[in-house]
């Protein structure tokens, strides 16, 4: 008889495969043997083994980009982080999210179409009638600013998920771990008593994804009213609007802003792109594009300038690997990875995030592959990072053969083992990223 746990690893398998598409370093084997156990009910027998698997390894900072800024993020291990999943939903089981609540909201939610759903719903708060005006209400840093005791304290709070959030926050500093599946779920719940005092301020005129409402109000007057009110609510919680994020804006600010209509064929979104420097079409074009030669070519410049596009770029030319051009930029986005000081090459605190997305091209691509330097793959084959290690070690295997690597970490001597194949369980490319 499969145990409540069992069912579980089983309920949450959409939900974790939705998370994998925001990792921040690609998995070396696409988290194959993760995703098996949660299938066959064989991942953990209790959630008293989640602790042991936080602190299993300590956690390594990522710096990330951010949109324009970057963050330093804890990666705890994909084990934890799917146990942490599980506990989440156990915990949430009978949480519901209010309807005009979009992000992350169910073990059967899916990002593209939700985030169709608020840009849509955004459109519609922008032309209702005497609602003339929307008000923007984003929280000051959010997921860093969250506590401990304010979190553990949230009515749907288990001992189990309890227990193992301390653990983390022991290890991390963090109570939320920025980019991934579970601290979205656990974020946006502890949102839910902010949620009703908006929607009784302003009934169903109102939408939130993360952490930031869009309320469509009359005049000034009304959304002073309906910040106080949010102000007031998130007091209890220890946080606070950001001054810089919040404010009043007209409709066509929002219709054109993050609710803009960025569909369309895929050139005329890259040459619109082009033409406003604007990274969302940028976004877009680069999750759908073919192999282009134009494209190709203009990747390094544009990944250079914007760095929180390089997993699309990735995702790209996963496709355009084959194709001379798809490999030059392959070849530039590689010198770009590290800094150039004084004519030499130094890693810099960004090196990692480029290089996990790099490396699972070349571990995709034999022909790839051949195309990191040595250097590269003896620096990132001696990182203490993990699941980069295992990338730059199936990279180093897949252009230079099994001896490559003198003493390859346990999966990778397994795929060794196995044939070492690029297409024996390849990291992936896809990402909401």
């Amino acid at each position: 008889m499969p145990s409540r746990w069992h069912e579980d690893c089983r309920t949450c398998l959409p939900s974790f495969r939705e998370g994998l598409l925001t990792g921040w370093l690609p998995d070396a084997f696409g988290a194959a043997d993760l995703l098996a156990a949660l299938s066959d009910g064989s991942f953990l027998t209790s959630p008293a083994d989640v602790p042991p698997l936080i602190t299993q390894a300590p956690p390594h900072l990522l710096t990330v980009p951010v949109g324009p800024h970057t963050r330093e993020v804890p990666l705890v291990p994909p084990s934890a982080g799917a146990a942490l999943h599980i506990l989440t939903e156990r915990a949430l089981r009978e949480h519901r999210p209010h309807a005009c609540v979009h992000n992350a909201t169910r073990t059967d939610w899916h990002y593209r179409p939700a985030y169709r759903t608020r840009s849509e719903r955004l459109a519609a708060l922008a032309s209702e009638g005497p609602r003339r005006l929307i008000l923007h209400l984003d929280i000051e840093n959010f997921g860093p600013s969250v506590r401990l005791d304010v979190l553990l304290a949230a009515p749907w709070m288990t001992d189990e998920l309890a227990r193992s959030l301390r653990i983390v926050h022991r290890h991390t500093g963090q109570c939320l771990v920025h980019g991934t599946s579970w601290s979205t779920r656990l974020g946006s719940a502890l949102l839910a008593p902010v949620d009703q005092v908006v929607d009784r301020q302003a009934g169903d005129f109102w939408t939130r994804w993360s952490d930031g409402w869009h309320v469509a109000v009359e005049n000034a007057e009304e959304g002073d009213d309906v910040r106080q009110a949010v102000t007031e609510a998130l007091a209890p919680l220890g946080l606070r609007l950001s001054e810089r994020k919040s404010g009043l804006l007209a409709p066509d600010a929002v219709t054109e802003g993050v609710a803009a209509n960025v569909a369309g064929p895929v050139g005329q979104v890259w040459r619109l792109a082009a033409l406003g420097n604007d990274v969302r079409r940028y976004r877009y074009a680069l999750a759908r594009a073919t192999p282009d030669p134009g494209i190709s070519a203009a990747l390094p410049a544009l990944v250079r300038r914007h760095p929180v596009l390089l997993p699309r770029a990735a995702h790209y030319l996963d496709g355009a690997a084959a194709t001379p051009e798809g490999a030059g930029a392959f070849t530039g986005l590689l010198r770009w990875a590290y800094a150039e000081e004084g004519g030499q090459e130094h890693p810099d605190r960004h090196a990692p995030f480029r290089y996990g997305r790099l490396l699972a091209l070349g571990a995709r691509h034999p022909a790839l592959a051949r195309l990191v330097p040595a250097s590269v793959l003896d620096r990132w084959c001696a990182t203490p990072l993990t699941p980069l290690r295992e990338l730059a070690e199936r990279v180093a295997v897949t252009a230079l053969g099994p001896g490559a690597v003198a003493d390859p970490l346990p999966r990778v001597r397994a795929w060794v083992r196995r044939g070492a194949s690029a297409g024996d369980s390849p990291p992936q490319t896809a990402t909401y990223l």
